[in-house]
């Protein structure tokens, strides 16, 4: 795998202090960039230029650098989340969208959208350390917060692929909806949510057992999902639709419909904030919602194709 840095002429730049954390790193699929934006404020610090066409983003474990999947340039680019700058770009073979952290080790997780197989990267070498087969088109990627489980969607299977870590044994494969697309795992890490993208459903998941739960009716093509463990529920948001499906878990169904903008995308909830933060890919901004009172409080603009596929908020 080739490694390149990028240089920059302005050291000033790159010894500029940033703000607090938390920070939304929004991935804009048309600008080839990602805007950073201080959630404390709800303004943009700055635009990062990164590779082509960005889509997913994981944080190393240490949150020292960004990790933002760029499909058509089969490449990864890094960005400092200090410096707000991109320090490097990974070369992998293929088109690689999802991609998620492990909590526990030095590695994220690599989905490589038309080879059935997740790419395992070490995030302080910058390698590749391995990789795991799974279904036809993988996309969303998920690890639990202990660091034993990995959840694959397979969209073209229609199915998740289980795999204990840090060993990589695959420990069930489960049918969920059509066309699978994002995935979370709850907080507590013994539930794992995923979005139907093609059949207007969420798939829940006991992942100890691990087996499917429920699989409950949201909007049009639900994309990604955020989880709220004190109010045991969900949002999911709705690409066709415009919307975010409010799901109750307790009782297996969606309660109510949040219209949000064009084309709604990532989506991330941050408790110490109660607000939950969704990416408008045709409105090119990130929308805020309050979780208590379920309304929209504000919107940050962005650069062209907000997406922000993945864990986008460094906490």
């Amino acid at each position: 795998m080739r490694v390149s840095c990028v240089t920059f002429a302005c050291a000033w730049l790159c010894a500029t202090p940033v703000a607090a954390a938390p920070l939304a790193f929004v991935t804009n699929q048309g600008a080839d960039s990602v805007t950073v934006v201080d959630l404390s404020t709800q303004r943009p610090l700055r635009n990062v230029p990164v590779g082509t066409a960005p889509a997913g983003i994981a944080f190393s474990r240490d949150g020292r650098h960004a990790f933002v999947t760029t499909p058509t340039a089969h490449a990864i680019s890094v960005v400092d989340t200090r410096t707000l700058t991109r320090t490097a770009t990974l070369d992998l073979p293929g088109e690689v969208l999802g991609i998620a952290a492990d909590p526990q080790r030095d590695r994220v997780y690599v989905a490589e959208w038309y080879a059935r197989r997740v790419h395992i990267l070490d995030t302080l070498t910058r390698e590749p350390v391995g990789s795991l087969e799974t279904g036809a088109v993988p996309a969303g990627v998920a690890v639990s917060p202990d660091g034993s489980r990995l959840v694959v969607t397979n969209r073209d299977d229609d199915t998740v692929t289980i795999f204990a870590l840090p060993d990589g044994r695959a420990l069930a494969t489960l049918r969920v909806g059509n066309a699978p697309f994002g995935v979370t795992i709850a907080r507590d890490g013994g539930r794992f949510f995923v979005a139907n993208v093609q059949g207007d459903s969420v798939t829940v998941g006991d992942l100890r057992t691990p087996r499917i739960t429920a699989e409950i009716p949201v909007g049009d093509a639900p994309y990604a999902i955020a989880h709220d463990p004190a109010r045991e529920r969900i949002f999911v948001t709705n690409q066709q639709s415009g919307d975010v499906s409010i799901v109750e878990l307790g009782e297996e169904r969606e309660r109510a419909r949040l219209r949000v903008g064009e084309y709604p995308e990532g989506i991330a909830y941050v408790p110490s904030l109660d607000r939950y933060y969704v990416a408008s890919w045709f409105d090119n901004e990130l929308i805020v919602i309050d979780g208590a009172a379920e309304r929209v409080v504000a919107r940050v603009p962005c650069e062209d194709g907000s997406r922000a596929f993945g864990d986008f908020v460094l906490p």
